[in-house]
């Protein structure tokens, strides 16, 4: 029997690499019936501005810095985020008042000062160990992503960046391999804006302490389109304890504060360096993730 030829596949090295660490080389390529859309030019919603605004979080994180360097523009250099002095607490150990709770109602509605009132933050207990928050990074004014991990790692915390060291390296080749990158502006965050001491599992409590910010952050940043990376950040954000098994795999949305975006989930690039297996997967999701912004 033989079987049917099809044009060669045309890849580029980002394309060629993800392709490797998937297992899938061009001789499989050349058998499926039709691969020119999996790397077809990314498309965005119109009407998606691209203008930064100067939001205090830092210079750049390590995909948007690649980035910039593969399409030639200039990199974002901003300093990270100072935290705000604070005054000293006037209770004895003997007699501790408990975190207080964020309320949504009294976030600033002005980014920056949303990201200032993070970096003071002591609603939970993880201020106690943090070297700095990480508030976010990346084209803050109606980006066509905003990209949403879990957790700060080690290098976000010292840096006061998202998607630090061999992970956002990793997701940097995703993207850029699905086509979602350089074409889109993006915008990175963390659901929890400190690193948990030793990179331990976020608890509900310390989840629940900083959802607010990452809801308002969205409500203020009015990206085209959510890709949600982790379990956690699913979990929270769908408003569903599921595993993310049960949550990827289709497009939610995201509905709040007169925002309406599709949302899709992932593996987290942390979780793909240790579970090779899950590449496969994920690069379904981010194909996904770019049909749902398609027009």
């Amino acid at each position: 029997m033989t079987m049917p030829v099809h044009p060669a596949v045309a890849l580029t090295a980002t394309q060629a690499a993800w392709l490797a660490e998937l297992g899938v080389d061009r001789k499989l390529l050349a058998t499926l019936a039709d691969t020119s859309a999996l790397f077809a030019p990314a498309r965005v919603a119109p009407g998606a501005g691209v203008a930064p605004v100067n939001v205090p979080a830092g210079q750049g994180t390590s995909a948007s810095r690649r980035t910039d360097a593969a399409v030639g523009a200039a990199p974002m250099h901003r300093e990270p985020m100072q935290p705000v002095p604070q005054k000293p607490a006037a209770t004895s150990p003997a007699d501790p008042v408990p975190p207080q709770p964020v309320q949504r109602v009294d976030l600033p509605t002005d980014l920056a000062l949303l990201a200032q009132t993070v970096a003071s933050c002591q609603a939970c207990g993880l201020h106690a160990s943090r070297h700095q928050t990480v508030f976010g990074d990346g084209m803050a004014n109606a980006p066509h992503w905003m990209i949403i991990g879990e957790a700060p790692g080690d290098h976000d915390d010292h840096l006061g960046l998202p998607f630090q060291g061999k992970a956002g390296e990793l997701l940097s080749t995703m993207l850029s391999a699905a086509g979602i990158l350089p074409q889109a502006s993006v915008f990175y965050t963390n659901l929890l804006k400190c690193r948990p001491k030793g990179g331990r599992t976020p608890r509900a409590d310390e989840i629940q302490a900083c959802l607010p910010y990452l809801q308002q952050q969205i409500g203020l940043v009015r990206p085209s389109g959510l890709l949600v990376l982790g379990w956690q950040a699913a979990q929270a954000l769908v408003g569903q304890r599921a595993s993310l098994d049960q949550l990827r795999g289709q497009v939610h949305r995201y509905t709040d504060c007169g925002v309406d975006i599709p949302m899709v989930v992932t593996h987290h690039p942390a979780s793909l360096l240790l579970r090779g297996q899950y590449k496969a997967a994920a690069w379904q999701d981010l194909h996904l993730a770019r049909s749902a912004l398609a027009v």
